[in-house]
């Protein structure tokens, strides 16, 4: 009984008690599922020698990280959710891998990891560095394995999109980016061999400021770009010398960013490094910005099409910067080109670009219109059955006075006064032409107020009519970012107006990319609505009715409007179907 009492002394309600009894039982049930299905999973280590008495130099990821998740990088960010599923059934089933070498080495492999390998082979020779999926870590790490390096993007799962949903959806467990990560770091051979650890990466920031590098068994955690440094810090740890526990590694020249030697995940090639429009929450903007040649990128296009990636992931903060001009201002005929060169490339099944700044297309939006046919053509993705392309781009404020305060440069060459005008015509020269973004919005920016909330809901209001899938995000304070000394922004501290920013981004989602799931997600809400309800508090009732459809079936039975399909689907679905029909 005294668990049900609670810490002030009184009774629970039945109410608390009966959710919490079967939040224990299914998080229990979960957790023996994953338990006992591990036991049933044989083994891939053992005594035996591996080949050759081991490689030097040993350079892998975790699981989760050394896959390509079926093409399909947006997928990629689940891995920050609670492992609530056995690991055996997510590895088969989410993030497989089935791209291994004869030789035993990973075919495929993180874009930084790649960078890496080819200065250590050029420094220490092929023979004594090895790149490999954590399946096959016993053939390779054995007496003359002196050091294993890491890459990692997220090995705490602490991260904007981690973060964020593992805090909104409160399912027990670790992210499966930890879970993976300490499994990676908890290896048979690393044990038996005892190798020097480096882990490096977008993530290893994370290690440090948790305080769990001791614990996770980790020699050294790199923080910044590696080029520069990789090569003697690693010729260190072979020949046995102190390293810093963290070491900050200097940065990299553009002549010295090799090219690859052999292919990556998702057929990544940077196509620039590097920002400088200022927001103080993202790291790529302290970094020294340029562009790669025409060149550099082809030769890596063609390595990744002729050994089979089928995809090319070009890789930038943002595709305007390419070759730009002052003020930014988009070079045009660089951008155009380049996207051409990669479209006639032999083998490119499908090319999809990271990142896109907004401004730009309303400068000269005869860009979006020269490269958006290439790749629509060649993109993965469709939207209610029409093809579309995609592409991430950062919303993330309505408001003027936090873009003046943290986003100096990212409406240049306008003022952050045009900003929401900026965004909105943006967004519709992309949608003009098959082009849905992945647009970001961040929550809890320091010293944000009421009204840059609702001038955030303002602007939703303008956009809601247009083809977008939005990823509402808290404040996170990386390690590279000016911010990184303020506080992150956690899920109890937001208030009514900001869950109806989560509420309404995540309705438009379901109305414009999976109306089908409509009476799901309302079954479905209506039966883990007292589960949240507990967890969040009462602010969390109104933006649950708005995600779930109930308040707008609500409103309609008020003014005496029928259940019409338009009513209890979407109007994006409606209109879709009337084309279609």
């Amino acid at each position: 009984m005294q668990k049900y009492i609670h810490s002030r002394g009184w009774m629970r309600s039945s109410t608390e008690i009966a959710i919490e009894i079967i939040s224990d039982f299914v998080n229990g049930f979960l957790s023996k599922c994953v338990e006992t299905s591990e036991k049933l999973i044989p083994t891939r280590f053992n005594d035996k020698m591996p080949r050759n008495s081991g490689v030097p130099i040993v350079l892998t990821a975790s699981m989760i990280e050394m896959s390509d998740f079926k093409l399909n990088p947006f997928i990629a960010f689940s891995g920050g959710f609670p492992l609530s599923i056995p690991k055996f059934v997510l590895r088969k089933k989410l993030y497989p891998n089935f791209h291994i070498n004869e030789d035993g080495t990973a075919k495929y492999a993180p874009y930084g990891l790649r960078k890496v390998e080819t200065l250590l082979i050029k420094e220490f020779g092929e023979e004594n560095v090895a790149t490999v999926h954590p399946h096959n870590l016993h053939e390779f790490v054995g007496p003359k394995t002196k050091v294993i390096g890491i890459s990692t993007m997220d090995p705490l799962g602490i991260g904007f999109v981690s973060r964020t949903y593992t805090s909104i959806l409160r399912l027990n467990g670790k992210p499966a980016t930890l879970v993976e990560f300490e499994d990676l770091l908890s290896n048979v051979a690393f044990r038996k061999y005892k190798p020097r650890i480096i882990v490096g990466g977008s993530g290893a920031w994370q290690i440090p400021r948790a305080k769990m590098q001791d614990m996770l068994g980790i020699d050294t955690v790199l923080i910044g770009q590696a080029e520069r440094s990789v090569v003697e810090i690693f010729r260190k740890a072979l020949d046995g010398e102190e390293l810093d526990k963290v070491i900050i590694t200097q940065m990299p020249k553009r002549k010295e960013v090799p090219t690859i030697k052999k292919p990556s995940l998702y057929g990544t090639v940077e196509i620039t490094r590097g920002c400088g429009r200022g927001c103080a929450f993202c790291s790529p903007t302290m970094r020294q910005r340029y562009s790669f040649p025409l060149e550099h990128i082809l030769r890596e296009v063609k390595l990744n099409a002729k050994n089979g990636t089928r995809a090319i992931l070009l890789q930038t903060d943002d595709l305007f910067l390419y070759k730009t001009k002052r003020n930014f201002i988009p070079n045009r005929e660089a951008i155009v080109k380049l996207i051409q060169s990669v479209d006639k490339i032999e083998g490119v099944e499908f090319i999809q670009i990271a990142h896109a700044s907004l401004a730009p297309i309303v400068n000269d939006r005869r860009i979006v219109e020269e490269i958006a046919p290439a790749l629509v053509e060649k993109s993965l993705w469709a939207c209610n059955g029409k093809h579309c392309a995609s592409i991430e781009v950062g919303i993330e404020t309505g408001s003027v006075q936090l873009m003046k305060k943290h986003m100096k440069g990212k409406m240049l060459p306008y003022t952050p006064e045009k900003w929401q005008d900026v965004v909105v015509q943006a967004i519709g020269t992309l949608n003009d032409n098959d082009i849905y973004p992945l647009a970001t919005l961040v929550l809890g920016l320091p010293r944000e107020q009421e009204e840059d909330i609702l001038a955030t809901l303002e602007l939703l209001e303008k956009l809601k009519n247009a083809k977008i899938f939005y990823v509402p995000l808290l404040f996170t304070s990386e390690e590279e970012s000016i911010l990184k000394g303020q506080r992150h922004k956690d899920l109890k501290d937001l208030d009514e107006s900001q869950w109806d920013i989560i509420s309404r981004c995540w309705r438009h989602n379901l109305d414009l990319w999976a109306p089908e799931l409509n009476k799901i997600i309302l079954y479905g809400t209506l039966l883990t609505s007292p589960y949240y309800r507990w967890k969040h508090g009462r602010k969390i009732v109104k933006p649950i009715m708005e995600f779930s459809g109930l308040e707008k079936r609500f409103v309609n039975r008020r003014l005496g409007i029928e259940c019409q399909p338009q009513c209890c689907t979407s109007s994006f679905y409606v209109e879709n179907k009337n084309k279609n029909s």
